[in-house]
């Protein structure tokens, strides 16, 4: 499985290194409301992408089956997303805690994992890679935001303003679930 993320891993470095490279020094930025946009982004140029432009049977000839091409993408996600997070955390905010950065790393992660899940589900059932999940994200922000944070239900669920990290970590985690499950049962056409 190793050899098969490390040919993933180099196929995507190849076929979207200026995109990597913009996203990259963009998630470098420090403040997480204005990350949330980025990482929106690359979540949407990864898998999702492929899926849409109807890729698929380039990413099969690498020999994967659909649920590891489903797992390997959302680990490179993880690693881009993460691995910025960590760099951009070292250079602008070296004064801040180690706990305050792990915060931050939990709440990447959340909410690139629900964010991933939302588009490979959008682009299963034939709606684009990035306007829907904008549209949904942008409702998940003003939905979380209305009224007090302790009497607004979806302030803690949502993966966007994470008012509870347990619960929006189970959303996302649900989101990703439906989503490979979606990505294995339904397919995509090729």
């Amino acid at each position: 499985m190793l050899a098969k993320m490390e040919a993933f891993f180099m196929k995507e470095f190849v076929e979207k290194a200026g995109k990597l490279a913009i996203f990259s020094l963009l998630l470098l930025i420090p403040s997480f409301p204005v990350r949330m946009f980025f990482l929106l982004l690359l979540v949407s140029s990864m898998l999702p992408w492929d899926v849409q432009h109807k890729r698929m049977s380039l990413l099969t000839s690498i020999p994967f089956s659909s649920g590891e091409l489903f797992w390997v993408s959302y680990l490179f996600l993880l690693t881009i997303a993460l691995t910025t997070q960590l760099i951009g955390s070292a250079i602008f905010l070296w004064d801040i805690s180690l706990g305050w950065v792990g915060i931050n790393l939990l709440g990447t992660l959340i909410f690139s994992t629900a964010y991933f899940g939302i588009s490979m589900l959008c682009v299963i059932v034939g709606l684009d890679n990035f306007g829907m999940p904008f549209l949904i994200w942008i409702g998940d922000i003003i939905i979380g935001g209305i009224g007090s944070r302790f009497s607004n239900p979806w302030f803690f669920l949502s993966p966007s303003h994470q008012g509870n990290v347990l619960m929006s970590g189970a959303v996302a985690a649900t989101l990703l679930a439906l989503a490979f499950w979606a990505f294995q049962t339904k397919g995509v056409k090729k």
